[in-house]
């Protein structure tokens, strides 16, 4: 008989052979024990061409009906993979493990954050500013481009396209006139969004010209959408919200005003609230500044005891 007929024969033969097959631990031991052993003999082809078709019928039914048997999931294995690894020579460690759906996630952000500022540059001496009846917005580079449907109310549109930021009404130095500005929801008075180049922007209230102050927006925000994530760099981060919220409370309730002015350092903390806009402040020694500059080594001693 030829290759070609025995091939011709495989499925007849295989459904033969598979007629008595148990999906049980007896089977489950046998098929390990003949794998391992095809493994370790070279056999011809022709031998083992129809006990080869049987056993990958096993094989497959064993997969279907094993989590019956057992009263649970299959496993799943995870392989671990290291580079240069000899071509496949060398034994590679695997675990097992139950995952449920959900129940990994990936985070490549270290603990200690680097320094990352992200108030979005300026090309002139000026900062990219929105205001809005003698509030100061700044732009901020992150996110590049916010969704409608994060929107409030509009507060009007820009009346004057100045440099100087000393107009009146609604002016900026760079969204153009007659461009929409909107509240962001869930931030009161920290933010408000335009549009630059046809993208969304969220502008973050700042001071200006001895104007405008921190915590009454910041409280406003906290109260809408809630705080996410502190992260200070070169210390760390706070992910519990409900510890980041108790940090923010000590910060509005405890600092003292030490002044209009801020000046930029190479420390930034940034407050990740719940529709995912992320503010930022400076922080120098145990200040902060954004909308002004205040002074609370409280929230410093517990931030470092929250993480």
């Amino acid at each position: 008989m030829t290759l070609e007929e025995r091939l011709t024969q495989l499925p007849q033969a295989a459904d033969e052979l598979a007629a008595d097959v148990r999906a049980d631990e007896r089977l489950y031991q046998r098929i390990r024990h003949q794998a391992e052993g095809m493994r370790r003999k070279r056999v011809p082809l022709r031998r083992v061409l129809i006990p080869a078709g049987a056993f990958a019928l096993a094989a497959v039914l064993l997969v279907l009906v094993w989590p019956g048997i057992t009263g649970g999931t299959v496993p799943l294995n995870i392989m671990s993979v290291t580079a240069g690894d000899n071509g496949g020579n060398v034994p590679l460690p695997s675990t097992r493990a139950d995952l449920p759906a959900g129940s990994v996630s990936l985070d490549s952000a270290d603990d200690v954050p680097a320094f990352r500022n992200i108030w979005a540059g300026n090309s002139d001496s000026n900062f990219p500013m929105v205001m809005v009846n003698g509030a100061y917005y700044r732009l901020l580079s992150t996110p590049k481009k916010l969704s409608d449907k994060q929107l409030g109310s509009p507060l009007g549109t820009v009346d004057q396209y100045t440099n100087d930021m000393n107009g009146y009404g609604l002016c900026s130095n760079t969204v153009l006139q007659g461009e929409t500005v909107w509240q962001v929801n869930g931030m009161g008075g920290a933010a408000v969004a335009a549009r630059i180049d046809g993208s969304l922007r969220v502008f973050q209230r700042v001071t200006a010209n001895g104007q405008g102050t921190a915590p009454a927006s910041l409280a406003e925000a906290i109260a809408q959408s809630g705080v996410r994530e502190l992260s200070l760099s070169g210390v760390g981060r706070v992910r519990n919200e409900q510890t980041a919220q108790q940090l923010l409370n000590t910060l509005l309730y405890s600092a003292s005003y030490q002044g209009s002015g801020c000046s930029k350092t190479s420390q930034v903390l940034h407050i990740v609230f719940g529709n995912g806009v992320t503010l930022q402040m400076y922080v120098r020694d145990t200040s902060l500044s954004s909308g002004g500059t205040w002074s609370c080594p409280a929230f410093f001693e517990q931030f470092r005891q929250a993480i």
